[in-house]
């Protein structure tokens, strides 16, 4: 067995194809005999003593030091559950590990090795440029080496002190699904937990990948697009990222490059924004992803489901067609992750409907003004001569505009003057739409009815927090504007846009390209809610549910989820 290192800079230097590796052996260790290990490391698992030793690394480093480099250290089983996301450990295996951190993504595969009967033979390459956990990295590499030599197994590692994008440049100029692998080595598998902090558009990242890459990319994509590179035909990735690439605008050329690439296999989502890595603090829907390179088209896609890492062992299970998870039907290749049969079920009825919001000559825009670039025009007093109401995120209640509000120290008001005219618009009905949401909050969608007879100004100011909707041609009706404020409420409509986002942002994009009934519907639905006259969810959920023609045992359980 081998063990060894190359070595060389986190940054790209100025000719970087001038200068070859660096590759350093370290020559005293002996390999014949695996080094003796401390009583706690014999008692624990293998996997459990390499993230003992990791813990002992956070206990000693700064939060912020790990903060400025992305680091969140994978979880034991979390880890667990993704090694066994790998296809077969063939008998000679070629195992990536980017961002490897103290190498417990590697350790948990190790750990899965170490239980087969016959001999396996590992070729293990991680990269880590952070020099406070490279000793780390290096004691639980030999924590490994010696558990595989114990079990009958050998390997090689290699730990690259080298940033992984740069060292793999020569990934972003494979220019379609059918070129051939270029790397000079290939792996039968990658296994990543990748950094996660975003990188100017300019930065040396962004440029290697400029196809890829809109506004302000995040590197966790990047090792993504390069870890598919350096797979072989039918190679493995099994990552755990942010679900936040799987929609919007920000990683819709990074989709399209992925996905030319690679076949979705399963996808796993953690419910909770916090258990997953509950230790570091982080606030984030995360997902786990088994992808493969290449070769045959998936017809089904497994997608499993937990609360966080305790029923992560017995998950919720659905299998959907492939097209109906990575869907390319609008040019922006999204990936929709249903938690359940109840929302395969929604997506079904949603994705009947023949027509998109736009095609009814519906629009929806971002409210223009941007508070601190508008900081002079901000009026606290609500009626104050020669200003309009300023609508905030804050004003939007369901089905309601409330304006003023009592005082809250948030600007009540607009100033009109000759440089703020143009971050007005005119009082029309329109429906009002919170861009976004609390971390945690029950609801996704909350939509406001804003009815012109309610204002006593010519125009609005629309914070741009709010989206706002309308009609391209004309003012919507009192009953448009109620059915699609009720369509946008209803759980039905809140439950789906889960499944295409999880982010607590709402983009005006992905409400422009949804599934929408027609105008028709929507006025019967606008016309039901009026005719109650009261703000009750759950009646509100009936009336949209019958309009649409939902019933059986999926009503019941969304108005239960109404009156809850």
């Amino acid at each position: 067995m081998k063990l060894h290192e190359r070595q060389r800079s986190g940054q790209p230097p100025a000719k970087r194809a001038s200068i070859p590796p660096v590759m350093l052996v370290e020559p005293s260790r002996s390999l014949a005999k695996p080094q003796p290990t401390t009583k706690p490391h014999l008692d624990a698992g293998l996997l459990e003593a390499c993230t003992e030793a990791a813990k002992q690394h956070e206990a000693s480093s700064s939060a912020d030091h790990r903060r400025s480099r992305g680091q969140v250290f994978t979880p034991p089983e979390v880890a667990r559950f993704m090694a066994g996301l790998l296809p077969e450990i063939t008998k000679r295996f070629r195992l990536l590990d980017p961002g490897a951190g103290p190498g417990i993504l590697t350790a948990a595969v190790c750990e899965r090795v170490t239980k087969l009967r016959s001999p396996r033979h590992l070729d293990v390459h991680l990269y880590e440029t952070d020099k406070a956990l490279l000793p780390l990295l290096r004691r639980n590499v030999t924590l490994c080496r010696d558990a595989l030599l114990r079990a009958g197994h050998s390997a090689d590692f290699e730990v690259h002190t080298e940033d992984f994008v740069f060292a793999n440049e020569h990934i972003s100029e494979q220019p379609s699904l059918f070129a051939p692998v270029s790397a000079p080595e290939t792996f039968d598998a990658v296994i990543t937990n990748p950094p996660y902090f975003k990188i100017d558009g300019d930065s040396p990242h962004a440029t290697l990948f400029r196809a890829l890459v809109h506004g302000q990319p995040n590197i966790y994509a990047l090792f993504l697009a390069v870890a598919a590179g350096v797979l072989r035909p039918g190679g493995s990735l099994v990552a755990i990222t942010p679900r936040s690439f799987c929609n919007g605008l920000y990683f819709r050329g990074f989709r399209h490059w992925f996905f030319e690439r690679m076949t979705l296999r399963h996808a796993h989502l953690f419910e909770s924004r916090k258990d997953a890595f509950r230790e570091a603090g982080v606030l984030q829907e995360s997902l786990i992803t088994l992808t493969t390179r290449l070769g045959v088209p998936a017809q089904h896609v497994t997608l499993t489901t937990s609360y966080g890492r305790g029923d992560l062992a017995s998950p919720r299970r659905i299998e959907l067609p492939a097209n109906r998870v990575v869907d390319d039907s609008c040019g922006d290749m999204v990936v929709r992750l249903p938690s359940d049969d109840v929302d395969a079920r929604i997506m079904a009825i949603v994705e009947s409907w023949p027509s998109r919001f736009a095609d009814h000559g519906l629009k929806v825009s971002t409210g223009p003004v941007v508070s601190f670039r508008a900081n002079e025009y901000l009026v606290h007093a609500a009626r104050e001569r020669g200003t309009v109401p300023l609508l905030l995120v804050h004003n939007v209640r369901l089905f309601r505009t409330e304006w003023p509000l009592p005082e809250n120290g948030k600007p009540a008001a607009f100033r009109v003057a000759p440089g703020s005219e143009k971050m007005l618009v005119p009082t029309l009905n329109y429906v009002l739409l919170r861009r976004f949401s609390a971390k945690e909050e029950r609801r996704r969608l909350t939509a406001s009815c804003l009815l012109r007879e309610n204002f006593p100004s010519k125009r609005v100011a629309l914070e741009n927090h709010v989206n706002y909707v309308y009609h391209s041609e004309r003012e919507l009706t009192e009953d448009e504007t109620f059915g699609l404020a009720g369509l946008f409420n209803s759980v039905l409509l809140d439950r789906y846009f889960r499944t295409l986002s999880g982010n607590t942002q709402v983009n005006a994009t992905e409400l422009r390209t949804l599934n929408f009934p027609n105008l028709t519907t929507v006025r019967n639905i606008g016309r039901g809610i009026r005719a109650l006259g009261r703000l009750d969810l759950a009646e509100i959920e009936r009336v949209v549910l019958d309009t649409l023609g939902v019933n059986g045992s999926l009503a019941k359980e969304l108005l239960e989820a109404a009156r809850g």
